[in-house]
C-alpha cells in the first residue's frame, strides 16, 4: 500500500490499486467519530458515445448517466437507501458532467455500509417497468426546471456556448432523449463505465487503513469482473462557433443576465486542469469580485446587483467561464467583455494575486474540518455538490487527493495563472443570454 505524508496537515494518505483496477484511497482521521466514503465513477453526462471492444459504436442518449444514477438505489428487494438508514448512515449520489458519485456518512456499522456501497453500485438491477416509471419522474423534473428562471438562464447560455455538444444539453437530458432509454441500454452503460477499472473508492474518517484494506479486498474479490476495453468518443467540437446571444421572456421582476466564454478544452492532464481551475478562479476574483474597482464602479452605476457572480468550470474535454446576475441594463454585457480584454500580466497586481491565493489556501484548509472535503477534491459543502456547484475541477481523473490539490495551489504563480488564462480562453467565444420580464 502506497503512503503519502503531508506534513503541513499531519496527514497520511494511503492508496492502492487492486488487480481488477479499482483504485482505493484511505484518509485516516482519528479525531473524527464518523466515516465518509464515496465511490467515484469516471463517467458523467458528457459520456454519450463509445466504441466497444468489437469496434462498434454505441450511443447513449442525453441523460443516460443521470438516469443510471437515479435507478442504482432501486434493487429487487427494495431501496438501498433504507438499508443504509438501518445501518445508521446517510447516503446519496449525484451526477456531474464528467463523473457520477455515490456516497454515505455514518458513525456505526461502517464495515457493513462500505460493503453495501461497493456492492449496490457494481450490481445493477433494471427492469422495463421501473425504467418506465423513472421516465415519468425525471420528465417531471425536467419540466419543473424549465419554469425556473435561473435554470433557463444558465442552460440558455450553455446552449449558446456548446451548440450540438454535450454541455448544450441538460445533465438530466430532455423529454425526448429519456424516452429512448431502456433497461438494456442502462445495462450496457453499466457494463462499460461501471467496471472496476473505471471506479475509485475514497474513505476518510476514524478508520484503520490496514484492516480496512483487507476488508475491501475481500469484498471486491466477490464483485470483480474481467476488464472490458472500450474508447470514449469525444463529442466536443471546437470548430462549432458559439451563438453570440439569445433571450427568453419569463415572469421575472428584473432581467436575469448570463454571459460566458467557451474555453479551448484541450486539457492534457489533471495537473493542467487543477492549475487552470485555480488560475481561473483567482483571476476572476482579481478582476470581477465585489472588492474590485470594476465591480464597485458598475454597482454604483446600477449596472449590476449584489447577486452578480463569476465562476470557472473545468472538466474532461471542456472549460468555460460564466457570469450571472440581475440587471436592468444590458450594457453590463459590454462591461464584462471590456474587463475581460483588460486581463494581462501586471506587476501592480502581483500582491493582490498573492493575497487572493492565501485566502483560497485558508478556505481550503478550513474546509478539511468537514470529512466530505477530505474526499472530494473541491471546497464545497454537500448541499452545493447536490446542486452541481464546483469551484476547483469537475475532475476527469479522480486519482488525486485534496492535499495534493492544495500543494498545486501553493506552487501556482501569478505569471503562470495569467498565461494559462490567456491560453485557454478566447474572447471570440464570448456569448450572452438574457431572461426578460414579460411585458
Amino acid at each position: 500500500m502506497k503512503t503519502e505524508n503531508f506534513r503541513s496537515y499531519n496527514q497520511r494518505v494511503y492508496s492502492e490499486t487492486l488487480n481488477d483496477g479499482l483504485k482505493i484511497t484511505l484518509i485516516p482521521k482519528k479525531d473524527f467519530h464518523s466515516v465518509f466514503a464515496a465511490l467515484f465513477v469516471n463517467a458523467g453526462a458528457t459520456d454519450q458515445q463509445i466504441v466497444d471492444e468489437k469496434g462498434e459504436t454505441i450511443i447513449f442518449p442525453s441523460g443516460t448517466a443521470h438516469f443510471a444514477e437515479h435507478k442504482m438505489f432501486e434493487k429487487k428487494n427494495g431501496d438501498v437507501s433504507e438499508i443504509f438508514s438501518a445501518y445508521g448512515a446517510f447516503s446519496n449520489a449525484y451526477t456531474s458532467q464528467s463523473q457520477t458519485v455515490y456516497y454515505f456518512q455514518g458513525t456505526e456499522n461502517i464495515d457493513q455500509s462500505i460493503k453495501l456501497l461497493l456492492q449496490f453500485v457494481q450490481e445493477p438491477y433494471y427492469t422495463e417497468a421501473s425504467v418506465a416509471k423513472e421516465q415519468g419522474i425525471i420528465g417531471q423534473e425536467i419540466s419543473m426546471y424549465q419554469d425556473m428562471p435561473d435554470w433557463v438562464s444558465s442552460f440558455g447560455l450553455m446552449k449558446n456556448l456548446y451548440r450540438k455538444q454535450p454541455l448544450g444539453e441538460d445533465i438530466a437530458g430532455n423529454i425526448d432523449s429519456i424516452e429512448t432509454i431502456n433497461a438494456d441500454l442502462l445495462y450496457k452503460f453499466h457494463r462499460y463505465f461501471y467496471q472496476p477499472s473505471n471506479l475509485q473508492l475514497k474513505i476518510a474518517g476514524n478508520i484503520d487503513p490496514t484492516g480496512l484494506l483487507a476488508l475491501l479486498k475481500q469484498t471486491q474479490a466477490r464483485l470483480t469482473r474481467p476488464r472490458i476495453n472500450f474508447s470514449r468518443v469525444n463529442r466536443f467540437n471546437a470548430k462549432i462557433p458559439v451563438k453570440k446571444s439569445a433571450e427568453q421572456n419569463m415572469p421575472v421582476a428584473l432581467p436575469l443576465l448570463a454571459a460566458g466564454i467557451k474555453g479551448s478544452g484541450n486539457l492534457p492532464d489533471i495537473d493542467t486542469a487543477i492549475d487552470l481551475s485555480f488560475s481561473s478562479d483567482l483571476i476572476l476574483d482579481i478582476y470581477f469580485s465585489d472588492s474590485s474597482d470594476w465591480y464597485l464602479r458598475n454597482y454604483n452605476q446600477g449596472f449590476l446587483n449584489d447577486d452578480f457572480s463569476a465562476q470557472a468550470d473545468v472538466g474532461r474535454n471542456y472549460n468555460f467561464i460564466t457570469f450571472t446576475g440581475h440587471s436592468e441594463n444590458k450594457e453590463l454585457f459590454k462591461e464584462i467583455y471590456s474587463q475581460l480584454k483588460n486581463i494581462s500580466y501586471s506587476q501592480e497586481l502581483e500582491k493582490e494575486f498573492q493575497w487572493q491565493k492565501k485566502a483560497s489556501l485558508g478556505e481550503l484548509s478550513m474546509s478539511l474540518d468537514q470529512l466530505e472535503n477530505n474526499v472530494f477534491t473541491i471546497a464545497e459543502s454537500l448541499d452545493q455538490l447536490e446542486n452541481n456547484v464546483f469551484t476547483i475541477a469537475d475532475v476527469f481523473n479522480t486519482d488525486v487527493n485534496i492535499f495534493r490539490v492544495i500543494e498545486k495551489l501553493r506552487e501556482l504563480t501569478y505569471r503562470k495563472a495569467v498565461n494559462l488564462f490567456e491560453s485557454y480562453y478566447n474572447l471570440d467565444s464570448f456569448s450572452s443570454f438574457c431572461v426578460n420580464p414579460v411585458e
